[in-house]
């Protein structure tokens, strides 16, 4: 049962990282009137690039987690949101300190309750890799804003959760891919 387990959810996270390194998202433009920091949020939760719409807002001194609650309330406001054929943004959370989870449901994930601690040891560094590939990940994570994706089954069960900062991104980008 564990082997298979493992094989299921080698499979989803392989092809969530094959798929998000390699996007350009097909989906329609979620982001048509979102704000500048709203649709670069949205961006790194989907691979797409916006040029670094959002960095206006986060120098304009004002309180940067306030920044960010109102950004994940826009995009709040276009989800769920289909980001490939295996997984669907469900919901920005923003965090105190700077932080924002973005919640993904893996749409073809069943299988039994996941080991958490086996998920982010075998899992994470390849999606971080994937992850930090995306310009407005690093321009975000360089700007102290920390992310953290949460992956859920479909019956919305944590699954593990992939951690990205400006260390992160740096260690990340720095391995070589296995």
């Amino acid at each position: 049962m564990r082997s298979s387990f493992i094989t299921s959810i080698a499979f989803t996270v392989a092809s969530c990282a094959t798929l998000y390194s390699a996007m350009v998202l097909a989906a329609p433009a979620a982001d048509d009137g979102l704000g500048g920091l709203a649709r670069m949020v949205l961006g790194a939760a989907t691979g797409r690039n916006t040029g670094a719409a959002g960095v206006p807002s986060l120098l304009s001194g004002r309180n940067v987690d306030a920044a960010l609650e109102r950004a994940c309330a826009e995009v709040n406001g276009v989800l769920p949101l289909v980001i490939d054929k295996e997984s669907i943004l469900v919901r920005c959370r923003p965090l105190p300190s700077k932080r924002i989870m973005l919640q993904i449901k893996l749409s073809n994930f069943a299988g039994p309750t996941p080991d958490l601690a086996s998920f982010e040891v075998r899992f994470a560094p390849s999606l971080q890799r994937n992850i930090c590939t995306n310009a407005d990940v690093q321009i975000l994570a360089r700007m102290g804003v920390d992310l953290r994706y949460r992956y859920l089954t479909n019956d919305n069960r944590r699954i593990g959760d992939v951690y990205i900062n400006s260390d992160v991104c740096q260690q990340a980008l720095r391995s070589p891919r296995y």
